[in-house]
């Protein structure tokens, strides 16, 4: 999933399941920032040391290809392991709203009253959105998500925006082939952009023959909303400080506005516009309102300015209480929830 959803979706999803606007906005914030922050080192006024690790990497990264960094990055925020399968391997692939996904729920849930707390949900909220993309791929380079590029077949109303797709499809191989052998075996990269786009209905056949069956973007996208919706609905109800009660929607009633919205055929920018217009006329909490932009300067005015801050000033920073979040996820993640399913990715 990209910005419209991981942002701007959840934004609207966390306000209708009745969670106030500052806190909606810090959810999808730390959401979308999942796949936006790098690595940060900073020594701090009083000496302390502020150490963050990467959430996501450039798709050409050259670390995207160290099995190493695949194991901290890709498998705990972007393919979470379904433990589907015999194999090792097999274990390892994506699977939509998995058992998995709901237990890392818990361990955010668990923690919501924290000053860090929202972040995680909100770490939590983009892991879990993208099995519902990303399901059928792994975060690891591996013959598993190997394609036959040639069997990629998507189905586009729209001529114009079905030549933008492959367009953009074709610039993404080229940008990979200095090393394709590895990027493209990393998670869905031997399938470009197609699993991020909500409008989109396609098919192909892996490399070892698998079929993928119709892969319907718009209906597991409306699938994720409605989650997300039930995820949120669960902070409201449970934490009253968080709530706002007169802007909660049921679903039943939000879906047909979601999937109109999915359904938008275009560039990011035209999905994203879809979501603040319907917003702004009213249809997606319980009065119209806008969606504030995503706002990423703020995580690069913190990291500018926290040198000069004390550790005790740094905590209070939205940076710090996000790269506190995301550590907190991905080592429960890789030293507690995979280990309980037999799943020992990263030893010691």
């Amino acid at each position: 999933m990209q910005l419209d959803m991981h942002y701007y979706g959840t934004y609207a999803m966390a306000r209708a399941a009745g969670i106030k606007a500052a806190y909606a906005k810090d959810i999808a914030t730390a959401a979308q920032y999942v796949d936006d922050s790098d690595t940060a080192a900073v020594e701090l006024r009083d000496g302390t040391f502020l150490a963050g690790a990467a959430t996501a990497h450039h798709p050409v990264n050259a670390n995207n290809i160290d099995p190493h960094d695949q194991r901290l990055v890709w498998i705990p925020f972007h393919f979470l392991p379904g433990n589907e399968g015999a194999t090792f391997e097999e274990r390892l692939i994506c699977r939509m709203d998995s058992p998995l996904a709901h237990q890392a729920i818990d361990h955010a849930m668990s923690q919501a009253e924290e000053s860090y707390g929202l972040l995680l949900i909100g770490v939590v909220a983009h892991m879990y959105a993208d099995t519902f993309s990303h399901y059928g791929f792994s975060g690891i380079a591996s013959d598993v998500n190997g394609v036959d590029i040639d069997s990629i077949t998507p189905r586009i109303k729209s001529k114009e925006v079905l030549k933008y797709v492959m367009n953009k499809a074709g610039d993404f191989f080229e940008k990979r082939k200095a090393d394709a052998a590895n990027l493209l075996r990393l998670g869905h990269g031997s399938v470009a952009t197609y699993p991020d786009r909500p409008y989109l209905s396609w098919d192909f056949r892996y490399l070892d023959g698998r079929q993928s069956g119709t892969r319907d973007n718009p209906n597991t996208f409306r699938l994720a909303c409605e989650k997300l919706h039930a995820m949120f609905r669960r902070v409201a109800e449970t934490h009253e400080a968080f709530a706002d009660k007169d802007a909660f929607i049921p679903f039943d009633k939000l879906g047909p506005v979601v999937t109109d919205i999915l359904l938008v055929e275009g560039a990011m920018q035209d999905r994203i516009l879809a979501w603040r217009r319907a917003a702004d006329h009213g249809l997606l909490f319980g009065s119209p309102a806008e969606i504030p932009e995503y706002q990423p300067d703020q995580f690069l005015a913190d990291l500018n300015r926290i040198g000069n801050y004390s550790g005790t000033e740094a905590r209070e920073t939205f940076l710090y209480k996000f790269l506190l979040a995301s550590k907190l996820h991905r080592n429960f993640v890789l030293n507690e929830l995979l280990p309980r399913h037999g799943l020992d990715i990263l030893v010691p």
